[in-house]
């Protein structure tokens, strides 16, 4: 891995969390998102984790992207990455976020074994992988879902919204359709949040939550 790619890496992520109006990252979190950017640009010659490697745009549209959503996440203590991939948000935010516990949920072999090595790499006890498909998998004791880049992600999600529990929320990196979608199939009990992600016309947080 070029040390050239890294360097841009960082100075590109220190740019876009003060452009997105975040917190500056700390040199051991900046440190720690180098090291998973590294290793995602290296695992990704063999794997197909994503097809955004490039330096700036990466900083900008996995890495700030997720730690945007981390201003949404008030006060849960658990949180349920679906679909988590190569780890969006669920690195970035147990990254930022060391005393949440989360869980990076993926079905693919091949990524979560890309996340487990990223887990030890970066030494995130607060982080855990779990292998399994969404449909397959119970999630009603956590406090806080989400998802940034799921296949199918409106008939998946369609259920989870309507059985969301009074202590929950469903937090969602996406576009205004998958919003609308969703928002159709959401009880009249439920109240829906949307936060234009900077930088982006297109890109939302969107928070639903039962009133």
């Amino acid at each position: 891995m070029s040390d050239e790619h890294v360097n841009k890496f960082r100075k590109a992520l220190e740019a876009n969390v003060s452009g997105f109006g975040l917190e500056p990252l700390t040199e051991n979190q900046l440190d720690r998102l180098a090291k998973h950017y590294e290793m995602m640009r290296e695992w990704n010659r063999h794997v197909n984790l994503t097809r955004i490697v490039d330096p700036k745009e990466a900083a900008r549209l996995h890495y700030a992207d997720s730690l945007f959503g981390a201003s949404f996440v008030g006060g849960a203590k658990t949180v349920l990455d679906i679909g988590s991939g190569a780890g969006f948000p669920a690195v970035p935010l147990a990254v930022l976020r060391p005393d949440l516990a989360v869980t990076a949920l993926e079905a693919s072999h091949k990524k979560s074994v890309f996340l487990f090595e990223a887990k030890d790499a970066l030494e995130l006890p607060n982080l855990n992988i779990a292998r399994s498909r969404f449909e397959e998998f119970d999630w009603s004791s956590f406090d806080l879902l989400t998802s940034r880049a799921l296949d199918r992600a409106g008939d998946a999600l369609r259920p989870l919204v309507k059985a969301l529990k009074h202590s929950q929320r469903l937090l969602l990196y996406c576009g205004p359709d998958l919003i609308e979608s969703l928002a159709r199939f959401a009880p009249s009990t439920h109240r829906i949040e949307k936060h234009a992600i900077p930088q982006s016309d297109e890109r939302f947080v969107a928070v639903f939550a039962r009133s």
